[in-house]
């Protein structure tokens, strides 16, 4: 059987792909796992083609095969003829054959490369997509890695930390691997434990980002943004980032309105203590209209980078440069 995977390498993916070939190991004499960086249609057919030692069912595994130009039309029609004959010829099925394709499923750049993977269900394959986490989706996510980590995370939990670092794959099958060891590997992951083991508020390069927005160095902030860059934190992370930081500073704003004090911030800001002074400074900078006009420009770019097809590190420039220009110059 031909099983194609579309998406991201991510933890989805690679679950996925475990799951229909059985969870092989690496010793397992009936497993190949070939590298698409290197091998190409003749090295999966001598690889499907093989003649098992114990006679049981070969699964070959074609990791990271090429999404377009010459090798991926090629390695479509060499799947196509492998699909059509053991539809064809039932006799010839002794292989189970996932072939997994790292496609940018949020670009729609991407949808003529989507579309002639697609085609190969016509043939008899079963094609699965990943595309990007979005919403509830994205807990569910979180919950079920738990449970393979062996523990398990309340939904509120799983919300947090789904706010703490994006509806990213990766991201937060990585977080929470972590949070699994920082609870024993047993129990309940709790948001205590969330903000505790994730918030690291100040000690990272995105919040040196974030914290030069909100105090308005300019270059500084572009600085850390294209280290950040080089280093390919996604795009929807350093988003992700502005946008809690703004909410942190609305939620601020109310408070210092009402005469709160810098507690009072944090507790209503989800922050640390330690942060809370801090947010409070920042409100008092900051007036109502300000911290929306900030926001618009966001959910601008926000749709940007998910619609337009533009050049996203382009997109993050622009935007550092918009939030962290004070009004004064702006106007002049």
């Amino acid at each position: 059987m031909l099983f194609i995977f579309l998406g991201g390498r991510e933890p989805r993916l690679r679950n996925a792909v475990d799951a229909v070939l059985g969870h092989p190991v690496p010793d397992d004499l009936s497993y190949t796992h070939l590298d698409g960086r290197r091998a190409g249609p003749d090295e999966l057919r001598a690889a499907c083609g093989a003649v098992s030692m114990f006679g049981e069912r070969r699964r070959v595994y074609l990791d990271g095969a090429p999404p377009s130009g010459p090798q991926a039309r090629k390695l479509i029609q060499w799947l196509t003829a492998f699909a059509d004959a053991r539809k064809n010829d039932p006799g010839l099925d002794t292989c189970d054959l996932a072939v997994s394709v790292y496609l940018d499923l949020g670009d729609r750049r991407t949808a003529s490369r989507v579309k002639a993977f697609n085609a190969l269900t016509q043939h008899g394959a079963r094609v699965q997509q990943f595309g990007p986490l979005r919403g509830a989706e994205a807990v569910r996510f979180v919950r079920s890695e738990a449970r393979r980590a062996g523990v398990s995370i309340t939904e509120d939990a799983a919300a947090r930390l789904v706010e703490l670092m994006t509806a990213d794959a990766g991201l937060l099958g990585g977080e929470v691997e972590k949070l699994a060891a920082y609870v024993g590997f047993s129990g309940q992951i709790s948001v205590r434990d969330v903000n505790a083991a994730c918030a690291t508020i100040g000690e990272h390069a995105r919040w040196d980002y974030v914290n030069a927005l909100a105090d308005r160095r300019g270059a500084e902030a572009l600085g850390v943004l294209h280290d950040m860059l080089a280093l390919r934190t996604p795009h929807e992370m350093i988003l992700a980032d502005i946008t809690r930081s703004l909410r942190q500073v609305a939620a601020a704003r109310q408070v210092v309105v009402e005469g709160g004090n810098f507690q009072q911030v944090a507790r209503a800001a989800g922050a640390p203590p330690s942060r809370g002074r801090y947010l409070a400074q920042q409100a008092r900078r900051m007036s109502d209209r300000l911290i929306a006009r900030m926001y618009a420009e966001v959910v601008r770019t926000d749709a940007a980078l998910k619609s337009t097809g533009g050049d996203k590190d382009a997109l993050l420039e622009i935007l550092t440069a918009r939030l962290a220009t004070r009004p004064a110059d702006a106007r002049a």
